[in-house]
């Protein structure tokens, strides 16, 4: 019964997301398989968590669980449809020439061995008391967090203002196994790790032209030793890698648009950004360096209203998640002092110190091996091409880091270096998938006309 639930859980959850894909492509005529059902996940998670948050305020137990699910089936039902009266045809690519089919294969035995690595793996520290401890208690007050979690000085320590993306989808397969099974749930993980490196191979070929630099990207992700041999890779549960994949996937897609391949690329890009905050809180600072290269674009498209736009849904998200934080009088985090611009001034002296730790994680072999370093060459050759969207894609890299490293000079810890060393490498890994798009597009010259179709 426990693996029937989770089937159903799943079935759901990727019902629901699939009909928000389907639908955002529906005035297209050809529909990559392989990119449905990684948007199909990725929106899955944002539906699944966003329902069962606002409908838990209405409704708890068994209904809530069907009120969910009729949606979510009712979705994939309404995408489904829009496909079949505009006739979208579905197409699988396939290798074109032996290199491919080698990186190809190589690729997908990388991603299953990854797969059963992460369900021999423990849930780590946040994974457990920042994360599944949300799904538990929710699972335990029939599908709602109580309000005395919120507001308990107590429960501070598993920070009860993060977004509830993923301990509400953690909870989703809670309530349809019937118990809250930490070996299942970390099933989760590993797809958010495989449909990252799919998509990356994906938008790095539309980018590009060349299919064979996008798989070799993908393949080459593991090989930075952080993204699996750390607290903070894909195996232990945390949010980092997820928040990761929805940032490289709005980023690429925002890129694609620009190139104008393909008519929904702006529309998926609206999608993701909207769900960026919802997962993580420093999601907000991605959101706005997104938010802002989005403005960018649309202002070199003259579609700045359009642009104007897509910020809404994630503005109303971030908004809206404050205000329901407020109600219930969370207990709010003490890492960072409330921002002033006296203690901006006080502070500032920190700046070399920072700059100086950031430099000697960021040249740390055992956490990156040279992968910093390759980002430097690409991000150089990225300002040196000129062209928007490449530099474009640099700010989107450069952006991120910068404004984390900002934060610390608000950090209210005794040591801001400690706090440093205990938060960056996870910071720098939310960035991560950005830059290899950084590197896949350094290594190839401009897309042109006959390359490979995906």
């Amino acid at each position: 019964m426990t693996l029937l639930g989770l089937a159903g859980a799943y079935f759901t959850l990727l019902a629901g997301g699939a009909g928000v894909a389907l639908l955002i492509v529906r005035s297209s005529t050809r529909f990559n398989l392989i990119e449905c059902a990684c948007l199909a996940w990725l929106f899955g998670v944002g539906v699944i968590s966003l329902l069962l948050w606002l409908g838990g305020i209405f409704a708890s137990g068994i209904v809530l669980q069907a009120l969910v699910a009729l949606l979510c089936l009712g979705l994939g039902i309404s995408g489904w449809r829009s496909t079949q009266r505009r006739k979208v045809s579905f197409s699988l690519p396939r290798p074109s020439n032996p290199l491919e089919w080698i990186l190809s294969v190589a690729l997908l035995l990388e991603l299953l061995i990854i797969f059963v690595v992460c369900l021999k793996h423990t849930l780590g520290w946040d994974g457990l008391l920042n994360w599944e401890l949300k799904a538990h208690y929710g699972f335990l007050n029939s599908g709602v967090l109580p309000q005395s979690y919120y507001s308990s000085a107590g429960r501070g320590f598993s920070h009860p203002g993060y977004p509830l993306a993923i301990p509400f989808t953690e909870l989703w397969l809670y309530l349809w196994m019937g118990q809250p099974h930490q070996f299942w749930v970390k099933t989760m993980f590993p797809l958010f790790y495989i449909a990252g490196a799919l998509l990356l191979a994906l938008l790095i070929t539309r980018l590009t032209g060349k299919r064979w630099v996008g798989l070799l990207i993908a393949l080459f992700l593991p090989f930075v030793p952080f993204v699996i041999a750390s607290p903070g890779g894909v195996v232990v549960g945390y949010v980092d890698i997820p928040l990761s994949v929805y940032y490289v996937t709005a980023l690429g897609y925002l890129l694609c648009s620009l190139e104008g391949s393909l008519s929904y690329s702006f529309t998926i890009y609206v999608a993701t950004l909207a769900l960026i905050p919802w997962i993580k809180s420093e999601g907000a600072i991605l959101w706005s360096v997104l938010a802002m290269i989005g403005l960018a674009v649309g202002l070199y498209q003259r579609r700045f209203r359009a642009a104007l736009l897509s910020i809404l849904p994630g503005l109303i998200l971030i908004i809206g998640w404050r205000l329901y934080l407020r109600a219930m009088h969370a207990v709010t985090s003490s890492d960072f002092a409330q921002p002033t611009l006296q203690l901006l001034s006080v502070n500032l002296r920190r700046l070399g110190a920072i700059i100086g730790t950031a430099f000697d994680e960021m040249s740390e072999t055992s956490h990156w091996s040279i992968f910093w370093l390759l980002v430097l060459v690409a991000i150089i050759y990225l300002l040196v091409a000129r062209t928007l969207p490449r530099l474009l894609l640099a700010a989107g890299v450069l952006g991120p880091i910068i404004l984390y490293l900002l934060t610390y000079v608000f950090s209210a810890w005794p040591s801001y270096t400690a706090h440093m060393r205990s938060s960056l490498p996870r910071l720098l890994l939310q960035v991560m998938p950005a830059a290899w798009l950084a590197i896949g597009l350094a290594l190839s010259s401009p897309k042109t006309s006959g390359n490979a179709r995906t």
